[in-house]
This record gives C-alpha cells, sequence and structure tokens, in this order.
C-alpha cells in the first residue's frame, strides 16, 4: 500500500529540505572565509618573523632594530601591511593556503629609509643594509600561510594588518560555547590549563626582554642600564609588575597554545625612572634622557606572545600534524626550553662601558651557541634540525628570529669576563618546524 503525501505536507518537506541545503551551503562558505582570513593572517605573521629574522651586522639583526623606536616598528609595519599575499588554496580537511612574497631588494630599500630617517643609535650604518643581500642568496623571500576555520586569529600581528583582513562573516546561528580545536581533545583540562601557564610565564620574560631592546638615549638602551648596577637588575623585573593577558590561542594542528601578555607604557616609563631616581650612580644618563622615553614611545602597551604545551602525562596519543599528510609526533624537546652560554670580554672590564660591551660580546657569543644547540635537535630519529634547514633558506630565516628574540635568562660580570645565558622556547621552534612540514605534506 502506497502513503499517499498530502499537498501541504509536501510543500512545508520542500522547503525544510531548500532551507537546510542552504545553510549548509552558508556554513562552508563561512568556514572557508574564516579559514582564509587566518591563513592571510598567518602569512603577515610570518614574513614579518623571516624579516626580522635577518642579520644587519654581526651585533644586530632586523628585530633589534625594529624594536629600537616605536615610529620605526610603526613604519616596519606598514611595509609589512604592503607585501604582496598571493591567491589562496583551499584543502579537503578545510584548511585554506596562501603565499606572501616580497623581493630583498625591496626590504633592503626600505630598512635604509627608515634608518636614514628615524635611527638615532651608534650600532647600526646605513651601508650594514647592502650586506644584506649578498647575505640572502635569493631575490625573492616567500612563505605559507596556513589557517583553519576559526574566528580567532593568531596573536603577534603586525599592527594595522588586522583591519585589512576583515572582522570575521557572521554565524549562521550563534555559538553556545566556546570550544578548543579537535587536536586539543586528548588533553585533560589540567594540561590546558598548565600549558596556558607555561605560555604565560614564557611571554612574561619575551615582554621583558622586549622593553630592554627599547633606546633611552644614542647609546643606551633599557639593557645597558640595567646591567650597570646589581640593585637595577634584581629589581628589573618588577619593569612587568601587573602585565595582562589579552589574547588566548590554540593551534588547529598541534598541542601548542600561545598566550599575548601586555604591560601598560606608563608604568613601564615610571618604573624606569623610579630605578633611575633610587638606584642609578652613573653620569651616562641623566632625568631629562629618561623623561624623553616617554616622548619616544607612542604606544599605550607593550605586548608580547609565549607559547606553552602540555605536559606529556596529561596528553593521550599524539595527533598528525595534518589531516592530509603523514602523521609526525612531537620530539621530547617540545615542552622545554633550550639555552646556550656565551662568553665575552673588553680590554676595559675595569670601566662601566668595558662591562657593558662584555655583556654585548658576551650575548652574541651565546645566540651563536644557541644556533649550534637547535641544529642538534631531532626531528625524527635520522632527521635534526640542521638536515631540515638545510635546503630550506625560509626556516633557516625564520629560525634566525627566533634566535634574535631569545631571551637573556642570566648574566655575570666579573673583573675579567662576561657571561649571559639565552634561551628560546622549545614550543617556537617547533611552531616553524611543523608549519613547514605542513606546507610540504599538501605539495
Amino acid at each position: 500500500m502506497k502513503t499517499k503525501w498530502h499537498p501541504v505536507v509536501c510543500t512545508v518537506l520542500a522547503c525544510v529540505a531548500a532551507v537546510t541545503t542552504t545553510t549548509r551551503a552558508q556554513d562552508a562558505e563561512r568556514a572557508k572565509l574564516l579559514a582564509n582570513r587566518a591563513a592571510v593572517a598567518d602569512a603577515y605573521r610570518k614574513i614579518a618573523e623571516t624579516i626580522k629574522g635577518i642579520q644587519i651586522n654581526s651585533e644586530t639583526y632586523v628585530r633589534d632594530f625594529v624594536t629600537e623606536s616605536d615610529v620605526i616598528e610603526s613604519e616596519f609595519d606598514e611595509f609589512i601591511k604592503g607585501v604582496r599575499i598571493g591567491k589562496a588554496t583551499y584543502y579537503d580537511d578545510g584548511t585554506c593556503e596562501v603565499e606572501a612574497e616580497v623581493t630583498v631588494a625591496n626590504i633592503v630599500e626600505h630598512l635604509k629609509q627608515i634608518h636614514t630617517r628615524h635611527y638615532e643609535g651608534g650600532r647600526i650604518v646605513g651601508t650594514d643594509f647592502d650586506d644584506i643581500e649578498r647575505q640572502i642568496q635569493k631575490s625573492i623571500i616567500k612563505v605559507s600561510g596556513l589557517g583553519a576555520p576559526r574566528v580567532e586569529l593568531p596573536p603577534d600581528l603586525p599592527a594595522g594588518v588586522e583591519p585589512l583582513l576583515g572582522g570575521p562573516p557572521p554565524a549562521a546561528a550563534p555559538a553556545s560555547t566556546k570550544s578548543f580545536p579537535a587536536v586539543w581533545n586528548s588533553v585533560t583540562p589540567q594540561g590546558k590549563l598548565m600549558a596556558a601557564q607555561a605560555a604565560r610565564r614564557d611571554a612574561q620574560r619575551k615582554l621583558l626582554e622586549r622593553i630592554m631592546g627599547v633606546r633611552i638615549n644614542s647609546e643606551t638602551l633599557v639593557r645597558d642600564f640595567v646591567t650597570e648596577s646589581d640593585t637595577i637588575r634584581t629589581e628589573a623585573s618588577g619593569i612587568i609588575k601587573g602585565a595582562s593577558e589579552v589574547d588566548r590561542y590554540y593551534h588547529d594542528n598541534e598541542l601548542i597554545v600561545e598566550v599575548t601578555m601586555a604591560v601598560p607604557t606608563e608604568q613601564v616609563v615610571r618604573t624606569i625612572k623610579e630605578l633611575h631616581t633610587r638606584h642609578y650612580q652613573g653620569d651616562r644618563l641623566s632625568g631629562t634622557d629618561i623623561e624623553r622615553i616617554s616622548e619616544k614611545i607612542k604606544r599605550k602597551t607593550f605586548e608580547a606572545t609565549g607559547a606553552g604545551v602540555p605536559g606529556k602525562r596529561f596528553r593521550g596519543s599524539p595527533a598528525p600534524t595534518s589531516s592530509t599528510g603523514p602523521a609526525v609526533v612531537s620530539p621530547e624537546w617540545l615542552s622545554r626550553e633550550v639555552s646556550a652560554t656565551g662568553h665575552g670580554t673588553d680590554t676595559q672590564m675595569g670601566t662601566p662601558q668595558g662591562k657593558l660591551k662584555a655583556i654585548r660580546a658576551a650575548t652574541v657569543d651565546a645566540r651563536r651557541n644557541l644556533v649550534e644547540q637547535l641544529n642538534g635537535l631531532q626531528i625524527t630519529s635520522e632527521t635534526t634540525v640542521r638536515d631540515f634547514v638545510t635546503e630550506r633558506d625560509i626556516i633557516k630565516t625564520q629560525l634566525g628570529a627566533i634566535i634574535a628574540g631569545s631571551v637573556i635568562r642570566n648574566q655575570e660580570v666579573n673583573d675579567e669576563m662576561a657571561t649571559v645565558v639565552v634561551t628560546v622556547g622549545g614550543p617556537d621552534v617547533w611552531r616553524v618546524i611543523n608549519a613547514q612540514l605542513s606546507v610540504e605534506s599538501r605539495h
């Protein structure tokens, strides 16, 4: 016996089916737009980090040059916003990939212009930038940005980039509660909290290091001022007292969480003034120099992003880095810091200036040693970081950015030598390696 449907019922069912089909199409389109937005943001961030990893001279990277002045950083960010973004490629797993590229000649030209207009220090001269083209043996720097359909954007975006991306498309229905990416389902709640806590501590260390790179006058950075007195160095951690968390981002394809911490500029300047008034006994810095810091720094806050991972005992089975590529097991060093020690001296170790020169030499030596430490890290049982970057110049440059931003964890000075210990987080290194593995698995 055949069932006869009433014409009205048929019409209603047809309408429901049409609405359902339309909603699914809208959801799919929204997912593509979100993935594209995240991929473009990732590309901007990677191109900025890659350029910051370029070495200008034996002591200085582009990262150091950019952070010396608020005006320099603003002009650098404006340059990044003009980088060409290529056509998007979409994959079956819902992710999106875009390429960003810029010529090395264009980079050098803009850095020279920024240097001429705004640089006040003495460690970098205009001719130093000419060595960049000889150092980078290719004419174009190219990176791949990857994105999944998520509303949140990755942290540490260059200033002014986020408005270029536009806001997220409206959801078809209001979201209920914020959920973690699927890769985090195997992590216990305690593991997620501990990963975020580790990222927060890492961000605080980087935040302090970033503030240390601020220039006070033509000869002195905040770092130089701090190292002139044991008392000042001991109390310097108070510069980031009251720093607050402003963003948290859980990666889609790896158990890495990034936390961005911020501290008001006004508080930073006030703390430096107090340290100068109470403890400074030298003659290279005056109260007027300290006052001028407020005039040079236009931003309202200092920000830095740290990375953390959950401890192994809080994780389930390791997840693949890409749903379209082979599974890659996270290395053991992912959850720890990598450190290296450097030594330096100067012919005038008995003077404050000589000690500062020795500390700089020790920092350069420590970062050089850090390169060797990172090169020796195992990616698989048969592959080290050194093997991985040999034919991938872009990864070598991005790791250079990480090394340039390494945190000074300890420094000691005696009458003969300065000793400096620098560290980088394993998650920062793995993020670069893993991103390239994800790109290669798609081609």
